[in-house]
């Protein structure tokens, strides 16, 4: 078995029961480069070994569930027990990707669990390890198409993390018995897998900053990240102890526009002094539960407009958003953090229904100065995707694991620059110079 520390989050790694060494070409085809089993078995050990294949045994990951996580030490080696099967919401075909108010579907997606991982526990790279079962969302007796697990392992890794494989014992045997179904959806896996690793760094930057939201423990600041990411808010969350003071040389373009401090416990002194920093630097602070005694209250705030569900104060160069209550309504709230972050919003997306994308630097020692990173969560798109990034760029190359590098026509739009994506499969990452 395996017994040197593994990096978790560069592997693509395959839970398989019933192991047999013929089942090795089966690994090598879907791109899979460690194997997890649920109990030793030396002939697999020496099978996968002449193959380049990591074994993992039942010692060597920990599968923990979130709430586990505050008290588990090293988390070098942890495994999430938590997600969704990806995927949109079953709208009829024709419907599946439109983006209207009345038909957008819903989409299944695990991009915001990583996020919130990553600012929680900032030393782990989160993988998670759901399966197809109830617990991820799937009806008995109806597992999605094999072909999903493509979906799963971009959903995370585009997010900055890595999702341990896991099959039906049908698919595992529709795989074994070479059914031509079951082998197109593998090689596809494959190639996308074998892709991922070799541009591994483009999903390791951290997204602009120019919404930024605190979380921490707790579902109410992981819902409202949920609903961030889902409106394509393209937020960095970050918990309240690593917030940064304000950049006061950083120009409007890509740096902190809106502050969301809603739904977080009463800071520190500290972590109040630099939140409200923020605001007297010109960045939009928004936060809730509004009461005389409220965390933020101070005497520098001026109230300029009040509405029905929240109140508008001056605050320095900025200004300070409270809502009267607790956030009901995560979804309309993330459109109302779009709003405020007005033409800064990092990114845009036209007819994007079943599409959620991310603005991020771009990883150093290149021209590359930003990355959109869009995962589509439907069916093909059959027509052209516009997409819009912050900031100034005169370049723009289109990488996909089904196609070859294509470059793209940039136009000013602004304080943005604006390209049009041809029909969006799965995943597309926008490299700008």
């Amino acid at each position: 078995m395996f017994s040197l520390p593994i990096e978790l989050s560069a592997e693509v790694v395959l839970r398989w029961d019933a192991p047999a060494p013929e089942h090795v070409p089966l690994f090598i085809e879907g791109g899979i480069t460690a194997l997890w089993l649920a109990k030793h078995n030396s002939r697999m050990d020496k099978a996968c070994a002449a193959a380049g294949v990591r074994v993992l045994g039942p010692g060597d990951l920990r599968f923990l569930k979130p709430d586990q996580l505050e008290g588990a030490g090293d988390r070098s080696a942890v495994v999430v027990k938590d997600g969704v099967w990806s995927g949109a919401g079953d709208l009829p075909r024709e419907e599946a990707v439109v983006a209207g108010a009345t038909a957008r579907p819903w989409v299944e997606a695990n991009g915001f669990r990583v996020g919130y991982l990553r600012a929680l526990y900032p030393e782990m790279r989160p993988v998670l390890g759901y399966q197809m079962d109830a617990d991820a969302g799937v009806k008995p007796g109806k597992p999605p198409a094999l072909s999903s697990l493509e979906l799963a392992l971009i959903d995370a890794w585009a997010a900055g993390g890595n999702y341990v494989l896991s099959l039906t014992a049908e698919h595992r045997q529709a795989l074994i018995d070479g059914q031509p179904e079951a082998r197109a959806a593998w090689r596809a896996l494959g190639r996308t897998a074998r892709w991922l690793r070799a541009n591994v760094a483009l999903f390791r930057q951290p997204a602009f900053p120019n919404i930024t939201m605190l979380v921490e423990s707790g579902e109410t600041t992981a819902e409202l990240a949920s609903l961030m990411y889902r409106q394509n808010a393209s937020p960095r969350l970050v918990r309240p102890a690593d917030l940064a003071a304000p950049d006061l040389t950083a120009n409007a373009a890509q740096s902190c526009r809106v502050l969301v401090t809603a739904g977080i416990r009463p800071p520190s002194a500290e972590v109040r002094a630099r939140i409200l920093a923020h605001a007297a630097a010109g960045a939009t602070v928004v936060t809730d539960a509004y009461s005389e005694n409220a965390w933020w209250t101070a005497g520098a705030c001026k109230l300029v407009r009040a509405f029905e569900d929240r109140e508008f104060y001056s605050l320095g160069r900025g200004r300070l958003v409270a809502y009267k209550q607790a956030i009901q309504d995560p979804g309309d709230f993330a459109f109302d953090m779009i709003d405020l972050a007005g033409p800064e919003r990092p990114l845009r997306l036209w007819d994007y229904g079943t599409v959620i994308a991310l603005a991020t630097s771009a990883p150093g020692g290149g021209p590359a100065k930003a990355l959109l990173c869009a995962v589509n969560y439907g069916h093909p798109f059959p027509w052209d995707l516009v997409a819009q990034i912050n900031g100034q760029f005169s370049e723009a190359t289109l990488l996909r694991p089904d196609a070859k590098p294509l470059k793209l026509r940039v136009a000013r739009r602004g304080p943005n620059s604006e390209v049009v994506l041809p029909a969006l499969k799965l995943l597309a990452v926008v490299v700008f110079t």
